[in-house]
């Protein structure tokens, strides 16, 4: 029960952290091309997590069966899921990221029954289309010109979404053989080595350029946050979670970072927040609490 309480604890942090991330990449985004910005975060979390690993205050055990599991896993966050939306808030404002994100327990509740096997009844899956018919608002709305909002950027953005939903799902199963902090380890290794080739390869970063941007307090301040408690911190964070709760249940506390992603950016970014992006929210918050409501008891003991 401890054990469940402290994974509880976790989920709630780790969705307060992403949710304020959609403010500090959008800012990050105004100051550097998206490979470069995620070079900069995910070395800063790499070398972080090294301090910490020959300070002593961290094991890392990977042992050789996990690590094709932990490479496809890398792949599909941090790296595919990074780069799909800071691709995608090229385009779209912090607040419609944090709302498209609400959509994750949809994705991580057919994933889950399809791969872990875990329970989803039919209420639950009315549920899930409730949250659809909110995405839709937001698809159908959004490219009006409204909030200066893109078709692309939206479906750059759900594609992230159904990224993390992959990784809650394939990251429960691999908590079984893995212990979270020798995962997230391995994802900032990956993160870093993929982002940091990316960067220089596609977008040419060079000494000289990463030089100027580490004398941009601005951006350091985005990046450090973004590495060390979005990318490290969420990483274990969620990793922890995963390990003593359902893939469903911990997709679910992580919609507490729409309502922080829309108040940051609201009130620090003057977003605009139209009545669609209102109608779209409850309807998909809605689906995912129903869905919460539904669930069967005995799948989550």
């Amino acid at each position: 029960m401890q054990q469940r309480t402290s994974a509880y604890i976790a989920a709630i942090f780790n969705a307060l952290f992403i949710g304020l991330s959609f403010l500090f990449v959008k800012e990050s985004l105004d100051a550097a091309e998206p490979f470069t910005t995620l070079a900069f975060r995910f070395a800063l979390s790499f070398a972080f997590m090294l301090l910490l690993l020959a300070a002593g205050v961290i094991a890392v055990r990977i042992p050789r069966e996990a690590v094709r599991d932990l490479l496809v896993l890398s792949f599909i966050q941090p790296v595919l899921f990074f780069s799909l939306q800071a691709f995608g808030m090229l385009s779209i404002s912090s607040s419609e990221s944090g709302i498209i994100s609400a959509f994750v327990p949809v994705f991580v509740g057919v994933l889950g029954l399809v791969m872990l096997g875990e329970r989803v009844n039919a209420k639950q899956f009315f549920a899930f289309f409730i949250s659809i018919a909110g995405i839709a608002c937001l698809f159908s709305m959004g490219g009006s010109g409204e909030t200066g909002s893109s078709g692309v950027g939206m479906v750059l953005t759900l594609l992230s979404v159904l990224a993390t939903s992959l990784y809650i799902v394939l990251g429960r199963r691999l908590t079984r053989s893995l212990d979270p902090v020798s995962l997230t380890f391995g994802m900032m290794l990956c993160g870093c080595v993929a982002f940091v080739a990316a960067a220089v390869v596609c977008e040419g970063l060079d000494a000289g350029g990463a030089a100027f941007l580490l004398g941009n307090g601005g951006f350091m301040l985005d990046v450090l946050y973004l590495g060390l408690f979005t990318s490290v911190g969420t990483s274990f964070l969620a990793m922890y979670s995963l390990k003593y709760l359902e893939a469903a249940k911990v997709g679910i506390i992580q919609n507490l970072s729409v309502v922080v992603s829309i108040l940051a950016g609201v009130l620090v970014l003057q977003e605009a927040f139209l009545s669609y992006h209102a109608i779209g929210s409850v309807l998909i918050i809605a689906g995912v609490v129903l869905a919460n409501l539904w669930a069967d008891p005995e799948a989550e003991s």
